[in-house]
């Protein structure tokens, strides 16, 4: 009875994806959606030409729940096989060895390419720091170079603002104060001055005193040499030394104020002359001489960030070395990847057919790779665009030939580790612990990917299949061939996806 249901499964499977090219889908009902129009072309009283019935293409819903084909297969069980030949090197796991996806399993002899990619990792990072270091200095130029222009045009908008009457103001107040100050300052000056002269001439009058007291004790002494006139000699000598030292600083003093009043007065007089001066350029606008070499300042400083900012594009040989060190790098990495072998899946290994030390070939398994975790079902009738829509982890529903009627359910997941798969391979995990399974049982996986609203179609009948695939339709003279491409089929409906537009009239097949 199951071969017999098998193979009634196998026919209809077969009839449905020759007419269509793809998994059959689940029966649909759409929305309520008009039906193609059957127009008859009745043959006229002068002709006899039959009957031909033709139907539109017409717009629907279609819901793509789609049927596909697989079986029961261990879950990722694979022998794991090198891509290049060579002496096996290390073999790091042994039979029975749990192993967790990703995990480096053994590798042949590398020969010379570990040094090779620590030697372009070297060229690389030199490479990388001379550009870095380039970069940095050009970003240092820039950025002094841009202060410089702000500063030029700051100045250049300086000269060619005109001054505001509050400017003005503020310059003529500036003046007067100055002139103010500078005749503060000769006052000063001159007082201090005076009074220096007049300490001067105080101190000269003591000096002159103390010189006739001191000639005049002199004197006396020479007639009445007593005790008490030569200690009248000595106290006025000492009041004679100090009279002279107090005349000298006088006399320093005295100059001081002079030069003192000298540089004083010619502050003041420079303030005034700047006070002028720029009073005078607010009232008579900026010198054109100024403008033009401000002008031309800026011009300079806009040149000078331009040569800054063109020096930040490293020197294009530079860059190419990099590059090419890097492709280098990447190169010796794959070469160094294709004499390793690495677990794609966390599981046990099982088997090893190399021993360390004796060459293997590429391609050829050595090490035979189980995942612990059961039975799975896997898909390969399914191609590349369909699997790339649908998400891992996808909800899906399972029937087993060995159990019709029954209804399990699943999840996708999809293939991982780092070995690629020669064609498009979907796994479901299910959840059908009550039911006796064994590898190789046939299994129908229904995956829902979702409705699809205003699809174009025809009746199955309307579609022409020798030599390829196409349609009639009327032509002024008689029937014209239509090529057309074909999606889904839905309850006797065929998805047209391109050849004809929503309302075509299609020719049906005679009865």
């Amino acid at each position: 009875m199951i071969l017999i249901l098998g193979i009634a499964f196998g026919l209809s499977s077969c009839s449905i994806s020759a007419l269509v090219g793809a998994p059959t889908p689940e029966p649909w009902t759409p929305p309520p959606t008009p039906e193609p129009t059957v127009v008859a072309i009745a043959p006229t009283a002068t002709t006899t030409v039959p009957v031909q019935k033709t139907v539109a293409v017409a717009l629907g819903t279609f819901h793509d729940r789609r049927e596909f084909s697989g079986q029961v297969t261990p879950i990722l069980e694979r022998g794991l096989a090198f891509r290049e030949s060579g002496i096996l090197r290390n073999l790091y796991v042994e039979v029975g060895a749990q192993v967790k996806v990703g995990q480096l399993l053994a590798e042949i002899d590398l020969g010379t390419l570990e040094h090779q990619l620590r030697q372009a990792q070297i060229n690389a990072d030199q490479d990388r720091r001379m550009i870095e270091q380039v970069i940095a200095r050009a970003q240092i130029d820039v950025r002094a170079a841009e202060v410089a222009l702000a500063a030029a045009r700051d100045r250049l908008a300086q000269l060619t603002t005109p001054a505001s009457a509050s400017d003005i103001a503020e310059a003529r107040a500036a003046l007067q104060r100055a002139e103010s100050a500078l005749a503060r300052t000769r006052n000063d000056a001159s007082a201090v001055k005076t009074r220096a002269e007049r300490a001067l001439a105080d101190r000269v009058a003591a000096l002159q005193r103390v010189q006739a007291a001191y000639g005049e004790a002199r004197a006396r002494l020479e007639i009445e040499d007593t005790p008490e006139v030569r200690a009248l000699v000595d106290r006025l000598a000492v009041e004679l030394q100090a009279a002279e030292s107090a005349v000298a600083l006088a006399q320093i003093e005295l100059d001081t104020a002079r030069g003192n009043e000298i540089a004083a007065v010619q502050a003041a007089e420079a303030d005034v002359e700047l006070a002028r001066a720029r009073l005078e350029r607010l009232l008579s606008g900026p010198n054109q001489f100024d403008v033009i070499a401000a002008q031309r300042a800026v011009e300079q400083a806009q040149i000078q960030l331009d040569a800054a900012r063109q020096r930040t594009t490293p020197d294009p040989a530079l860059v190419k070395s990099l590059a090419a060190s890097e492709l280098r790098i990447k190169e010796i990495e794959q070469q160094i990847e294709a004499r390793r072998i690495y677990a794609p899946f966390d599981g046990s290994v099982t088997a090893i057919d190399a021993l360390v030390g004796l060459p293997v070939q590429a391609e050829t398994p050595v090490i035979r790779l189980m995942d612990n975790s059961g039975l799975q079902i896997t898909v390969n009738s399914i191609n590349s665009s369909d699997l790339e829509r649908i998400p891992d982890r996808t909800p899906v529903e399972i029937s087993f030939v060995r159990y019709p009627g029954r209804t399990f359910q699943g999840v996708v997941r999809k293939p991982t580790g780092m070995s690629t798969l020669p064609t498009p391979e979907l796994h479901i995990i299910y959840n059908a612990r009550d039911i006796p399974l064994a590898v190789g049982d046939p299994a129908l996986v229904t995956i829902d990917f979702g409705q699809r609203e205003n699809v174009r179609w025809l009746p199955v009948e309307a579609i022409r299949r020798d030599g390829g695939i196409y349609v009639l339709v009327p032509g002024d003279n008689g029937p014209q061939r239509v090529e057309v491409q074909t999606g889904l089929v839905v309850d006797g409906k065929v998805e047209i996806l391109s050849g004809l537009e929503a309302g075509d009239l299609v020719i049906l097949p005679a009865q």
